[in-house]
């Protein structure tokens, strides 16, 4: 296996292929030149669409190449790789001192941060979707399971058998459980007597993950709605119309909440009616979750651009070109964003 990391430092200054760079319209000169983001970059042997996990000075991802990399967040080096059976597409997530995630070869791994294995747990499914971790349990789906483990040995305490794939993170609070499926439902599930609570039926598949607001769950469906749902009762509040199948999870901020579309469009919604306050078009479609942070949202999208945008106009602050779609959201931590790319990379970038 080959592996590659690449310094802006080692770059000729007058590289014609910056990323990043943008057209003002205007003479580029000196003044105006966009800054230089990139600080480094890492290759693996095949595709990253997983949202990095950083924590203490490292950077996890899983790849299609099969691996779990664990990287330097200062400078790209590979520390250890851990190798599954299948495609990696479950988004690593650290707990303590252990990470979890899913491979495409039926299991689910535990993972001490040093990269030995503590434990696995097959599944009778692809595991696509990324974990979620609470109250010493690890909430999983695979196939149209949702999977509850125990995070110290990874063993099955219960499960909930869904009509279609589990291909999202469940959302988790203290009494309830709730995850999309495939077969067009969100699922509400009580914890303590793991009983159906409701379900809610769209027209089409729920692949992202629900946001929560107060009482009010968020959360969109290829359906080409999303929806605002009492999280008590499933009853609905509100849904807005688009123009495309939505499988961004939304994020929200502020008394908005944003995501993604299939016809490349970002959509800023008023959080407590569902009335839209802005919506823009990128360059690709849309199937990361958008990331705030110091009032800038990021987000990706299959051209494999990343846009840093105005959250209360949907201005694009500056761009960073990727060599392929970027599914994956970003994480920014210490003004650095980490971005995981089908072009193999990831890509740590200077935000400030």
């Amino acid at each position: 296996m080959r592996f590659r990391r690449t310094f802006l430092a080692t770059l000729a200054a007058g590289t014609s292929s910056l990323a990043g760079c943008v057209s003002t319209g205007d003479d580029d000169g000196p003044e105006h030149a966009e800054p230089e983001r990139e600080l480094w970059s890492f290759q693996a042997d095949g595709r990253v669409s997983t949202t990095p996990a950083v924590v203490d000075g490292r950077v996890y991802v899983g790849s299609n190449d099969t691996n779990i990399y664990a990287l330097d967040a200062a400078d790209g080096e590979e520390h250890w790789h851990f190798e599954t059976g299948g495609e990696v597409w479950s988004d690593p997530v650290i707990e303590g001192d252990t990470l979890y995630a899913g491979s495409r070869d039926s299991r689910i791994y535990g993972l001490a941060l040093d990269g030995t294995e503590r434990w696995t747990y097959e599944t009778e499914g692809s595991v696509w979707a990324s974990p979620a971790v609470r109250d010493g349990r690890i909430f999983v789906g695979s196939g149209d399971i949702l999977y509850v483990l125990a995070t110290d040995v990874g063993e099955r305490e219960w499960d909930l058998a869904t009509g279609g794939s589990i291909l999202s993170a469940p959302t988790i609070t203290d009494d309830r459980v709730y995850v999309g499926s495939n077969d067009s439902y969100l699922y509400a599930v009580d914890r303590a007597d793991r009983d159906l609570a409701w379900r809610y039926e769209t027209g089409e598949h729920v692949s992202t993950t629900p946001a929560l607001h107060e009482e009010l769950l968020l959360f969109g469906s290829t359906d080409r709605r999303f929806y605002g749902v009492d999280r008590r009762t499933g009853s609905e509040l509100w849904s807005y119309g688009t123009d495309g199948g939505i499988s961004s999870s939304p994020t929200v901020h502020r008394g908005s909440v944003y995501f993604g579309n299939w016809r490349m469009r970002v959509h800023a919604l008023d959080v407590g009616t569902g009335d839209q306050e802005w919506r823009v078009t990128l360059n690709g479609r849309i199937n990361g979750s958008p990331t705030i942070i110091d009032d800038v949202l990021y987000i990706g999208d299959s051209s494999g651009i990343v846009h840093a945008l105005d959250p209360d106009t949907g201005e694009t602050h500056w761009q960073f070109e990727t060599g392929n779609a970027v599914n994956a959201s970003p994480t920014i931590v210490d003004d650095v964003a980490y971005i995981a790319s089908n072009d193999g990379h990831v890509y740590a970038l200077d935000i400030t």
